[in-house]
């Protein structure tokens, strides 16, 4: 190369690592957000989880008490302390209420405790997901440095290691966003 065309390619190659940098810059901005979301969908996915087995708690602590007061109700029966015929019928019917709306109860309490399992395991995926999107981030910020030190030395390797940094990095946040949905 003449002295002439050195500049020219020089010029060419700054403007190559200036728009390398500017999109990776870009990556790892839209990494950011990325991960931001995930975060948040994975904290209000928990919460959401934590809720619902609150709900189921307060479920089978009515159906407890319900059978306690079906169980009570059978054991005055079953002692002869009503007096009279009427009395003894009520308290059955009473105690055969309780029993009746205990298994609804139950079965209330078993369905909101599966879905605050099933909210429980989502939000355990979408926090897997924002863990790759960090790092898929982290990759494109060190990607980042890795071209603007080449353009700093003037060498091509480090040009063409923090490119395949970011190819890594937008492979693995293809997958992170694969795995959150």
């Amino acid at each position: 190369m003449s002295g002439i065309e050195a500049p020219e390619f020089a010029n060419r190659g700054d403007r190559l690592v200036s728009l390398a940098a500017a999109i990776i810059a870009v990556l790892a901005a839209l990494g950011t957000l990325l991960s931001h979301h995930r975060s948040i969908s994975a904290i209000t996915t928990m919460n959401h989880a934590i809720l619902f087995q609150a709900r189921a708690s307060d479920r089978f602590s009515a159906y407890e008490a319900q059978r306690v007061r079906a169980d009570v109700l059978t054991a005055l029966v079953d002692a002869d302390v009503p007096r009279t015929e009427a009395a003894k019928k009520l308290i059955v019917e009473l105690a055969a209420k309780q029993q009746s709306s205990a298994s609804a109860v139950l079965q209330r309490a078993l369905a909101l405790e599966e879905e605050s399992q099933t909210r429980d395991e989502r939000a355990q995926t979408i926090l897997h997901s924002y863990e790759l999107l960090e790092i898929a981030t982290t990759f494109f910020e060190v990607s980042i440095v890795l071209v603007s030190i080449s353009a700093l030395v003037r060498t091509r390797i480090f040009f063409i290691v923090g490119c395949s940094v970011s190819g890594l990095g937008i492979a693995l946040m293809i997958y992170a966003l694969s795995q959150g949905h």
